[in-house]
């Protein structure tokens, strides 16, 4: 791992003379960018006490006015992750002797994602450190999906979490991959920063959004990452230029941190695959495990998944070519092998396996309901926005981060973009333990639902490869070569 700091007497000289008020002031005043022992400086005194609330909160607005050179923003992630607890692959035992990849999505509706792209890729014979988020607001969170599964357990420790990766099972074959949420000790002057920024205005600027993100993952210590980058209706990002834009700047942060960091930039118009809301998702999971998943519904699930795993294996050293990492991750999806791997997953951290083993017992909400189509005609679109906002009403996401959710709560789709309808026909199921919700939720989601009397053939899922070098289409005929 690279340091931006230099030594510490080099260090020292540098930040002798600064106090919280010249260091606000050079960026307030836009007078060059701070070095990186400056900002290492700001961070350790934010943490100790000695800068105020109110002085972080002049300096954050200061960066979203006058913004932060590549150098200044990578110094800022390291400076988080010094603030908190590192994984230390040192320590582990075969830790040095395999490549270690993880994979960071910006968020969706319907994106479930990391459950079935981290046994995968563990399969293929990559370790797969994955640390994940909770829901908030119109996107799912994995962390919430994962602990549907009862007894599923989230929270580690760092140096258990890395530990749990190389344990043994009975036929001597590490686990290789694990899914946590990240330790309180981790990467905290993030979240404290992320405190002031939410109420300050200074969310969406766009060096302090690549530092928040890239510090957690960094901390994981991964050999290399790889970024889904979302846009369109159910993304923060509208337009893809703009998340081209964040895809690049991360990337340039995670390569000056010393990690091999790639992007794929996805379309998030309409949910993906066929569920949406936490123990549904599972459960649509388990079926493209297990080969049970209907293959109009979860095919564009399917085709994220496989992309992502294949150059997750690029870059781990498994294929030559992404076309050749799609490949392998096909077969091992489809052989079994990634099945027995979210298994014992499941085993390790604790999760009721005989649930996932037999899934259509599990405990369903007490409220359903079908949105039935109101025409003949073709599903053109179904606004994503609109069915993660209805998600957090009947329950299955959350306004804010104190909220509990609701595991059985969703919704689940019998009909996708593309697919032709007759009048009558069910586009959706509706879920939820709030009777009181139930009329308005089948409304909302009826009105997400747009419809055309030309057929409609669906966008490509998948829209641009960005590395540190370029931006480059992405070749879709990679996805349809059996």
């Amino acid at each position: 791992m690279s340091s931006l700091r230099g030594d510490d007497a080099d260090a020292s000289s540098e930040t002798a003379h600064l106090t919280p008020q010249v260091f606000i002031a050079k960026k307030r005043w836009n007078q060059g960018p701070h070095a990186p022992a400056e900002i290492a400086w700001f961070i350790e005194q934010f943490m100790a006490g000695n800068v105020k609330d109110y002085q972080m909160t002049a300096w954050l607005m200061a960066v979203c006015l006058n913004g932060m050179t590549d150098g200044e923003t990578a110094a800022l992630t390291e400076a988080m992750i010094a603030s908190g607890t590192a994984i230390d692959w040192g320590a582990v035992p075969d830790a040095g002797n395999c490549h270690k990849v993880d994979k960071h999505s910006t968020g969706g509706v319907g994106d479930k994602v990391s459950l079935i792209l981290a046994p995968l890729v563990a399969a293929c014979g990559l370790v797969v450190p994955m640390m994940a988020g909770r829901g908030l607001g119109h996107t799912g969170g994995t962390i919430d999906k994962l602990e549907s599964i009862p007894g599923f357990r989230t929270q580690y420790p760092a140096a258990d979490f890395a530990n749990m990766l190389f344990a043994k099972n009975a036929d001597g074959e590490a686990l290789r991959a694990a899914i946590v949420a990240p330790s309180e000790d981790m990467c905290p002057a993030d979240r404290r920063m992320y405190a002031l920024r939410d109420v300050t205005g200074t969310v969406t600027s766009l060096p302090l959004q690549t530092s928040s993100i890239m510090s957690k993952k960094i901390a994981e210590r991964p050999d290399s990452l790889v970024l889904d980058v979302k846009y369109g209706r159910g993304s923060f990002n509208h337009r893809a230029e703009e998340s081209i834009e964040l895809a690049q700047r991360m990337i340039r942060t995670g390569e000056l941190c010393g990690i091999r960091t790639t992007a794929l930039v996805t379309r998030m118009d309409d949910p993906l695959g066929c569920a949406v809301g936490n123990w549904l998702e599972v459960k649509e999971c388990i079926d493209v495990l297990t080969g049970a998943a209907d293959d109009a519904l979860s095919k564009d699930l399917v085709d994220a998944t496989v992309a992502l795993a294949g150059q997750m294996l690029v870059q781990g050293g498994k294929a030559e070519t992404l076309r050749q990492g799609v490949g392998m991750a096909r077969e091992h999806l489809s052989n079994g092998k990634a099945w027995k791997k979210f298994r014992e997953i499941v085993i390790a951290q604790g999760g009721d396996v005989a649930c996932v083993d037999r899934p259509d017992e599990y405990p369903p909400a007490k409220y359903r309901s079908e949105v039935k189509s109101p025409r003949d005609g073709y599903v053109s679109a179904i606004d994503s926005m609109e069915i993660g906002l209805t998600g957090v009403l009947l329950g299955a996401g959350r306004k804010t981060v104190e909220e509990s959710v609701d595991f059985s709560a969703g919704i689940l789709f019998r009909k996708k973009p593309g697919a032709f309808v007759r009048r009558g026909d069910v586009l959706a199921e509706v879920h939820t333990e709030r009777g009181g919700v139930l009329e308005s939720a089948v409304r909302r989601v009826l009105e997400a639902f747009s419809f055309s009397d030309e057929e409609v053939t669906p966008l490509p899922l998948i829209t641009n490869v960005v590395t540190k070098d370029a931006v480059a289409e992405f070749d879709d005929s990679i996805l349809t070569d059996e």
